[in-house]
């Protein structure tokens, strides 16, 4: 710990607190750095820390100066020294219950009982009691309930009120159920359904009508939910006796939502009768929920009920419809609720549309037919007005373009069909190619692009028009095989649409539309890829096709001639053009009879030549770094380079050699790359850096299949690492020196493994002791040059050969010789405090222990049961668990450490 008169002294050390040499650049003590922003920061929180001492320092001086209080009078005369002041007393505990909820809960309590029993008095009192009397003690124990909940509301009682209320309709349920059991004049011989159908009705009405005498919240809830019930309970009921149950239950359903819905709008507006309204209006819009799936099963499922399922859902999508009208005039706070009634509203008249289509129309044309209805129903949509039309017409839009994904199937089914002839070209004859579609997929896809464009038009966006494009373009290639045309005929109007939606993209965008224009393009794009891909079924077909392929290529970049955003895709589009050249080159080399080595040095030779002539002229016409120009002619550099290499490489095996010697001549083409951008000083920079990249990419695939052949892998290594080498001696690249280092290191180690060296020290380590010494002397003159720069590569060439050779020595001498070693340079590490030769020594020290002790750890594992070293393990786990928080704590401290080192 450094003394505080010392923490803003600027002549000593702020860590060893040591006296600073003249130049102040390091401790000559600690050796810690004392320059830069981390030095700056570091003497101003010293500075500020002392300050704050010497402030501590002067408050004790200024505590210890003043006179003690005087003690309190009791204690002073009693001799005793006064306690600590007595705290204030705790306020009271707050109630944790209001007095109304405990009223509340000993209302509802009271009425519980209450209930209870009177169900008690009557199981115990009907044996005894005639029916006139168990009649009369029901009815009059509701009566009194009713009474006194009429007594306590007028005198202020409400909520003893509202608890009665509830008694009283209550006890009118057990009447019912009372009444029955006993059979009073003749109930118990009626059914179940229809007997609490209507007691509950009466119910309701009772209740509604004492609700206007008692004007309480219960009662018109109890009215508003029990009046719903009968009507369930009388489909019920109904169901089981009639030959179209489905029918039947709709039918009665959708009585019941038009009369609820009814009441709910004719509803007065009284504020207590909010909520029985709500229920009402809820009720309502559960009921037409399940009227609406009774009426869709009916109409589709259920023989006979077509005309009855189909007119009760247009039924109850014009009560849904009228509904949202009434809520849009007279409830502005529904908004959300608008779209969700106008969706369901839509969707019941799809279902009621689909329903007769499914009956009437044969199923293959059934997709045909729904997607026309989705056209037809998303310009009713047209009649609706602005403010609600956009749910109905996404909802007929959805809808119609669902059965449209059915032609998916057999448009994948010609694009695999298409693309099936990259795998062995050349190979069938123009009669083998099976084309068959079916008209109906055709008149799917026509509805699709139909829908979509009508769904632009009334929704008012133009990605929908966008999406038309590419459905439209499958649907013309697939008309030819539809109407029974062939092969040719069908990769002729593949190429034909191609080029006519190229020309249409142009057109498109030069014209401001360029969502559509791009749309366009790219499905012309396609089109002529999977044109030109399906013309390598026949030799005489692609050497047709190919040019006709290019010519479109070519009308659509015509087409997009003008603004500046067409660009790009001008550009691409000519590029494309130039690789179908090429390719159709390489194809009459092929059809000439020349092997595959001649093909594809010649097309690889043109593309050279196409890539140099486009660089030349981006650069005699405009500056490469240009903000468009510049990637053009970066791709042109890189479409050079990369096929000059694969071209040296072609060459070579045309030439005879094998795989890993064609490989070999990439790589020396790579390295020959990387060179030149070093010894020719008039290369533009981006274009350097663009070549370098490129060779350096190239010479990974060479490098790797050069490995197939020793003797080649080395001269592969070798070749690029001087390549690597040359470039590195540039001032801006001579980080990859490393690199280069690395890979001639590499290709002699290869070359000494061929030549059956065993003992890589002789060659390793005087490389590694020049670099440690080369390190030593930089790190002498910089103190600020890190360890891992200074003494990185000269450690890990002198430790990780021998390391690697001692893995499989059989012998004691290297691994203990190794151990050594790195022991020292482990120890050098932690005295000088170097981050590198610490965590290096560490590691091939740990590495060699663990190599050496492999074998005798193996034997002891065999040796000791299996049970006993898995729970060993559990034990060490359960440990390591336990104290895990301890155990990152010390990492995390440790890691500190390690990172404070040089």
């Amino acid at each position: 710990m450094i003394p505080e008169l010392h923490l803003d002294d600027p002549a000593r050390c702020p860590s060893c607190s040591a006296l600073l040499p003249p130049e102040r650049g390091a401790c000559g003590r600690c050796g810690l750095l004392l320059t830069g922003p981390l030095a700056a920061r570091l003497w101003q929180v010293s500075v500020e820390a002392a300050a704050l001492l010497r402030t501590r320092q002067d408050l004790i001086a200024q505590l210890r100066r003043q006179p003690a209080p005087a003690p309190a009078p009791a204690a002073a005369a009693a001799g005793v020294p006064a306690g600590p002041p007595v705290p204030p007393p705790l306020p009271a505990p707050r109630p944790e219950w209001s007095r109304r909820k405990v009223q509340n809960l000993l209302l509802a309590l009271g009425v519980g009982l209450l209930g209870v029993a009177a169900v008690i008095f009557l199981a115990v009192s009907w044996s005894t009691l005639g029916v006139g009397g168990r009649s009369a003690v029901m009815v009059g124990v509701t009566a009194l309930a009713g009474v006194g909940a009429l007594r306590t509301y007028r005198a202020g009682l409400t909520s003893t009120a509202e608890w009665l209320s509830t008694l009283t309709v209550g006890l009118a349920g057990l009447d019912c159920a009372g009444a029955r059991s006993a059979d009073l004049a003749g109930l118990g011989a009626l059914d179940g359904g229809v007997y609490w159908a209507g007691a509950l009705a009466a119910v309701a009405a009772l209740t509604g009508l004492f609700a206007v005498v008692l004007p309480t919240r219960v009662l018109p809830l109890a009215a508003a939910g029990l009046g719903q019930l009968p009507v369930l309970l009388l489909a019920a009921h109904l169901v089981g006796d009639v030959d179209r149950p489905l029918a039947l239950t709709a039918t009665l359903l959708a009585a019941q939502v038009v009369g609820a819905l009814a009441v709910a709008a004719a509803w007065p507006p009284v504020p207590r009768l909010r909520e029985a309204r709500l229920v009402v209006a809820g009720g309502g819009g559960l009921t037409l929920l399940a009227a609406a799936t009774a009426a869709g099963a009916a109409a589709f499922g259920e023989e006979g009920s077509l005309v009855v399922g189909t007119a009760l859902l247009v039924l109850l999508a014009g009560v849904l419809a009228a509904a949202g009208t009434w809520l849009d005039q007279r409830a502005p706070a529904a908004d959300g609720v608008l779209p969700v009634v106008d969706g369901l509203a839509a969707a019941l008249v799809v279902a009621a549309v689909w329903a007769p289509a499914y009956d009437l129309v044969a199923w293959r044309w059934l997709p045909a037919v729904l997607t026309a209805a989705g056209v037809a129903l998303l310009g009713a949509a047209l009649l609706v007005p602005v403010r609600r039309r956009t749910v109905p017409a996404v909802v007929a839009l959805v809808t119609g373009a669902y059965p449209a994904l059915t032609a998916g199937e057999p448009v994948a089914r010609t694009v695999d069909l298409m693309v099936q002839p990259l795998h062995l070209p050349w190979s069938s004859s123009v009669a083998a190619v099976p084309v068959v579609v079916d008209t109906p997929a055709v008149a799917v896809l026509l509805a699709a692009v139909a829908l979509l464009a009508l769904g632009a038009l009334v929704l008012g966006t133009r990605y929908l028009l966008a999406a038309a494009l590419p459905v439209l373009a499958a649907a013309l290639v697939l008309v030819p095989p539809a109407l029974g045309a062939g092969y040719p005929v069908t990769l002729g109007c593949a190429i034909a649409v191609a080029a006519v939606f190229l020309a249409a993209g142009g057109l498109l965008g030069v014209r401001g539309r360029l969502v559509e224009g791009w749309t366009s393009c790219g499905t012309g794009a396609v089109l002529a890829v999977l044109g030109a891909s399906w013309s390598l079924e026949h030799d005489v077909t692609t050497l047709l096709a190919l040019p006709a392929v290019a010519a479109a290529l070519l009308v659509g970049a015509a087409a997009a001639r003008g603004p500046v955003a067409l660009r790009p895709w001008r550009m691409g589009l000519g590029v494309s053009a130039v690789l179908v050249v090429v390719a159709e080159a390489a194809a009459l080399a092929r059809y000439a009879g020349a092997g595959w080595p001649a093909v594809w040095s010649l097309a690889l030779g043109l593309l050279v030549a196409a890539g140099v002539a486009a660089a030349a002229a981006i650069s005699l016409r405009t500056s490469v770094e240009d903000r468009f120009w510049a990637p053009l002619h970066s791709t042109a550099v890189v479409v050079t380079v990369a096929a000059a290499v694969a071209d040296v490489g072609v060459l070579a095996g045309w030439a005879g050699a094998d795989l890993p010697g064609a490989a070999l001549a990439a790589a020396v083409a790579a390295g020959a790359f990387l060179a030149a951008t070093a010894v020719r000083g008039d290369i533009r920079r981006p274009v350097r850096g663009t070549v370098q990249v490129v060779a350096a990419l190239a010479s990974i695939p060479a490098v790797l299949l050069s490995a197939l052949d020793g003797d080649r892998l080395w001269l592969a290594l070798l070749a690029i690492g001087v390549g690597t080498a040359v470039v590195a001696t540039t001032p801006q690249r001579h980080r990859l020196g490393w690199v280069a280092g690395l890979l001639l290191a590499g290709s002699s180690w290869v070359r000494l493994a061929l030549a059956d060296v065993d003992a890589p020290e002789p060659y390793t380590v005087p490389g590694g002791v020049a670099l440690l010494v080369v390190g030593w002397l930089r790190r002498r003159r910089d103190p600020a040059y890190s360890s891992w720069q200074a003494y990185g590569s000269g450690l890990s060439l002198a430790l990780v050969p021998s390391l690697l050779r001692a893995v499989t020595d059989a012998g004691d001498l290297r691994p203990l010789l190794l151990a050594v070693v790195a022991a020292g340079v482990l120890a050098a590490g932690a005295v000088r405090r170097l981050q590198a030769p610490l965590l290096l020594g560490s590691g091939v020290l740990a590495l060699d222990a663990l190599v050496q002790l492999a074998p005798y750890l193996a034997a002891a594992y065999d040796a000791v049961p299996r049970w006993l070293t898995i729970g060993a393990l559990g034990l060490l786990l359960l440990a390591a668990g336990a104290t895990y928080e301890q155990r990152v704590r010390d990492l995390r401290r440790v890691g500190r450490q390690v990172a404070r080192l040089g």
